[in-house]
This record gives structure tokens, C-alpha cells and sequence, in this order.
């Protein structure tokens, strides 16, 4: 007869657990630990909080900090998982210092955050990457990066469309209540507690649409003319991208040369690149709106006359001036193209790190600010990331 080791669950075990020695140099928990520890003041969170003199006592915003950068980092973006893992993970709990922070008090402060304490924290981590000598200054490279809101695509749609689409439910309502009360009449037996959810559900998604037409106006586009709202986030938008379209936000980030690190980050509810460049590089020309006004080629040369906007047809002659000229001529160039072909390895394996490596593909969060807050967060894991490989403190530890 086979013979096995024999167990005993009513047993006890004593498993002498150091929290600091799981966080091993040369890993990514030990940069976040030690960055967050060492670097970065959270005194900036302070004012959040009035439990001077009573009140419990908060959760530390380093302890907070150290488990959503390492969830991001795991490609955990869900604050219910952030807190599991709290409990289970053992990596987790030492970041935590054996604390368990519940799922609202995780989501809550990073949904609280602001951008004035999100801009000092990824400031201060960008001083880290210059003191380990990271950051070049001379060359930056500028890519937007399509991730998916916590949003649907079936919830846009123009204000028309949108009217449409409410009085199609209130019709499936009207319809279903019909049938049920035929279905009274000739006493037939039915399932009644799911057809009245159901009529709850319709009714209820109807007056969702219906509350958001007549608190909202229309969004505008660039050109003047209506585009799709959203009625769960209506500063995200339907963008094309290469995973196909998407109910998101356009990530931008500007990326230094040296070590592909982020020096600065921002989302935009607007797909093209073009139009968001001059908030994420400070400045940007654009013509008066008197430019074009006494043009005699105005009609040749703008889509729509009426129009104050400079979109170019095309030219009779060849141009000899301005700034787009200027950047054409110096790109056309031996130098140019050279300098130009930097980019790829510049700032497209920030976005390959970002969504493929770390999993962070999509926002969880809902309205421009937040997502820019959870964008910086992402990109801060990125550039920890960097301090880690490259920074001379962090390898000579290793």
C-alpha cells in the first residue's frame, strides 16, 4: 500500500518574515521604496487632511504612493486588486509596511490628487533623473499615445444622435410594457422579475441620455462644427488607433534623448498630435484671425472662406517664408533627416514600455484631469524604471 507524508492543518508556524529584505536591490520595488522613501517630500499632501487634533489617523501618502506606482508598474490598475494584493502578495506588504489600505481610500487618492501635487511629484522625481545623471536637455522627441477611457463607444454619438437613441429605448419600453400586459390578460406564465429589471434598465438608460442632452451643449470641433459626446466622460473621444477605435484619450509625453526619459506628460481628448503640441511644448504660433482677411487668393487658398481657420489648399507659387517653411527646409535636409529619424528610438519605446511591458493600456479614470493625474503616474513609473537601469546610485547598490 502507497504510503504519503502526513498533514495537519491545526498546526502552527512560526515564519519569520523581514519586510525590508524583500525588497531587494536591483529591483523595481526597492527604486519605488527608495525613491519614494529617500527623494520624494509628500509634505505637498498635507492640506488634504484635518486630523491635527482628532480624527484617526491617515494612511502615510508615501506608504499609498508605493503601492499604486508598483500595481501600475504589475499592470494592476484596478484599486480592488490594489488592495488584495495587500493582503496576498507578500512584495505588496512590504511596500505597505504591513498595512492594508481598502480599494476607496487607493482610488480616492489618486482621483484627489490634483494636478498642482501631481506636477510636484513627477517634478521631484525628474530631479532624481538628473542628479543620477539621466537627462541630456539637448534633444526631445514628442509622441501621443491612444489608450482607452473608462468609457464605451455605444454612449456617443452627436446630441441628434444621442435623442435618437433615447426615444428607440423609451419605444422598447413602451413595448415591453405592452407585452407584459398582454401576457397578464391571458394568464400565461412568465418570468416578471426579469422583464421589470429589464424595463428598469431601459427606462433608467433612457433618462441617463435625457439628463445628459439638457445639461451639456454640443461639442464643438476645431472647425465649428458639432462632434460626438459621451455620456459617461464627455472630454474623452472616439480616436483612431493602431488597436482600432477607441473611447479614450490621446497620452502624450516628451521624451529626453539621453535615457528615454519622460520630462513631461499630458492627456488630450484629441486624436491628432498636431493640435495638442502647443500645450505640451508652452508655446505655439498661430496667425491673427485678421491674417488672411484682405488676401486676395483667401478663397484659393482656405477650405472654408468663412472660416478663421488656416487650413492651406495649396500654393500658386513656391513659399519663401514663415515658420512651417522654415521647419520643412531644415528637416529636408542630410542633417535633418537624421535628426528627425531619432525619434523612433527616442519616444516610441516609451509607448511599447508603457502599454505592452507594464500593461498600462487604458485609464481607469474618468474626466481630462484625473486621466493626465494617471498618466504622469504611469510615466513616473517609467522613468523609476530608468533610475533603476541607468542611475548611478541605483546600479553601484545593485
Amino acid at each position: 500500500m502507497a504510503r504519503y507524508k502526513s498533514y495537519d492543518y491545526n498546526q502552527l508556524m512560526m515564519v519569520p518574515v523581514s519586510l525590508d529584505k524583500q525588497l531587494s536591490a536591483g529591483s523595481l520595488e526597492y527604486a519605488i521604496h527608495r525613491v519614494i522613501e529617500e527623494y520624494v517630500d509628500t509634505s505637498i499632501f498635507d492640506d488634504k487632511y484635518r486630523n491635527d487634533e482628532t480624527g484617526c489617523c491617515a494612511y502615510d501618502p508615501k506608504i499609498l504612493l508605493k503601492i499604486i506606482l508598483f500595481a501600475y508598474a504589475r499592470g494592476i490598475l484596478h484599486s480592488r486588486r490594489m488592495e488584495r494584493a495587500c493582503r496576498e502578495n507578500i512584495i505588496f506588504m512590504a511596500l505597505a509596511c504591513g498595512q492594508q489600505p481598502d480599494h476607496s481610500t487607493l482610488a480616492g487618492f489618486v482621483s484627489s490628487m490634483g494636478i498642482e501635487r501631481i506636477t510636484g511629484l513627477f517634478t521631484q522625481v525628474l530631479l532624481v533623473c538628473e542628479k543620477e545623471g539621466l537627462l541630456g536637455g539637448t534633444h526631445f522627441s514628442l509622441d501621443g499615445l491612444k489608450l482607452s477611457s473608462n468609457a464605451s463607444k455605444e454612449w456617443s454619438g452627436t446630441h441628434s444622435d444621442l435623442l435618437k437613441k433615447k426615444e428607440r429605448l423609451e419605444q422598447k419600453v413602451k413595448e415591453a410594457i405592452r407585452e407584459q400586459a398582454k401576457e397578464d390578460a391571458g394568464g400565461e406564465d412568465y418570468d416578471a422579475e426579469r422583464k421589470e429589471k429589464r424595463i428598469k434598465r431601459l427606462t433608467r438608460n433612457a433618462e441617463r441620455i435625457g439628463t445628459f442632452i439638457a445639461n451639456n451643449k454640443p461639442r464643438k470641433g476645431r472647425r465649428g462644427n458639432e462632434v460626438q459626446s459621451n455620456v459617461t466622460d464627455n472630454e474623452s473621444a472616439k480616436m483612431v488607433s493602431s488597436h482600432g477605435v477607441v473611447q479614450g484619450y490621446n497620452a502624450n509625453a516628451l521624451v529626453d534623448e539621453n535615457h528615454q526619459v519622460v520630462v513631461h506628460a499630458e492627456a488630450f481628448g484629441e486624436g491628432e498630435d498636431a493640435h495638442n503640441m502647443g500645450p505640451m511644448l508652452g508655446t505655439a504660433y498661430c496667425a491673427p484671425k485678421t491674417a488672411c482677411r484682405c488676401c486676395g487668393l483667401r478663397s484659393k487658398c482656405l477650405r472654408n472662406p468663412n472660416s478663421p481657420q488656416r487650413q492651406v489648399y495649396f500654393f500658386h507659387t513656391k513659399p519663401t517664408g514663415g515658420w512651417a517653411y522654415e521647419m520643412r527646409q531644415k528637416i529636408d535636409t542630410v542633417e535633418g533627416r537624421k535628426m528627425y529619424g531619432k525619434r523612433m528610438k527616442i519616444v516610441e519605446p516609451v509607448s511599447g514600455n508603457v502599454r505592452a511591458q507594464k500593461d498600462m493600456d487604458r485609464f481607469t479614470m474618468r474626466g481630462q484631469k484625473k486621466v493626465t493625474i494617471q498618466w504622469r503616474l504611469y510615466c513616473i513609473v517609467h522613468n523609476i524604471e530608468k533610475i533603476l537601469h541607468y542611475g548611478r546610485s541605483f546600479t553601484q547598490a545593485a
